[in-house]
């Protein structure tokens, strides 16, 4: 493993401008780019026109995002190079990953009803457990396939927190989540953890701002994890995510996610 460890910047650029850049991005609906009203793949095709714009010549990208796909489904795709997925990760000389939200969501689901604090709290505290063996496995899947590709790995969100201000509970598991993404990103040569939790608070971007939201929050009478009740006749509350579904980046979205990786990507001396 400590081949795989340690995280370390490279003061060199890693990326040529006359070099080929392969961008393989995999992952779950995030990747797959739900919710893109311009059906173009959300942030793969947009970090792909990026990079062309600041003067890399020649950009492949691949897209590897399935929707609904937990982290251990995500890396069962690697083991068993479905759709030649392990066969481009090996020629990638950028890797991008999307991960996450599909396992807390699935876990906050299943655990909903349960009327007991303490019930709840210890069923999640096993679905904690079993995403940071999950993500484990699965980065370290993504090294021993390719050991040297600058690698990305966004955190999550909580979609619906300006419909729920007050349910402190969803935006808490998603800080866990994030925390446990971030530490185990870490761990491994040139991977990097991509923030994007700003997409929670959408144009509600200061405390006043999010603080007028929670008083004047009315009650909904639906349960927080059922996004299909909400009433889209009136479009969407968050200006970065789709009225379609409550719950992906829109444009607007995707577009922040994409100045994200962009910015790590620069931090991280991979682009100039």
């Amino acid at each position: 493993m400590m081949s795989e460890k340690l995280n370390s910047n490279n003061s060199r650029v890693n990326l040529s401008k006359n070099a080929k850049v392969n961008i393989v991005a995999l992952g779950d609906s995030l990747t797959q780019g739900v919710g893109d009203p311009k059906k173009s793949g959300g942030y793969v095709s947009r970090i792909k026109t990026q990079l062309q714009k600041r003067g890399y010549k020649n950009v492949q990208s691949y897209n590897y995002g399935i929707a609904g796909q937990r982290s251990d489904q995500i890396n069962a795709r690697i083991q068993q190079n479905k759709n030649q997925l392990t066969n481009q990760l090996r020629k990638a000389n950028v890797i991008v990953i999307t991960v996450g939200g599909n396992d807390l969501l699935q876990s906050l689901q299943k655990n909903a009803l349960i009327s007991s604090d303490s019930a709840f709290e210890k069923n999640m505290d096993v679905a904690i457990k079993t995403y940071q063996n999950n993500l484990q496995s699965l980065l370290s899947h993504v090294r021993r396939v390719n050991a040297t590709a600058p690698t990305y790995v966004y955190g999550i969100y909580n979609p619906v927190y300006v419909y729920f201000p007050n349910v402190t509970k969803i935006s808490q598991y998603v800080d866990k989540f994030n925390v446990i993404t971030s530490h185990k990103v870490k761990q491994y040569r040139k991977m990097h953890f991509v923030d994007i939790i700003a997409l929670t608070y959408g144009q509600f971007k200061t405390k006043d701002q999010r603080e007028k939201l929670e008083n004047s929050n009315k009650t909904i009478s639906i349960n927080p994890f059922n996004l299909i009740e909400l009433d889209g006749s009136q479009g969407e509350i968050n200006n970065y995510i789709s009225p379609d579904d409550h719950f992906h980046p829109n444009d607007k979205g995707y577009d922040f996610m994409t100045s994200q990786l962009l910015n790590a990507m620069k931090k991280n001396n991979d682009i100039k």
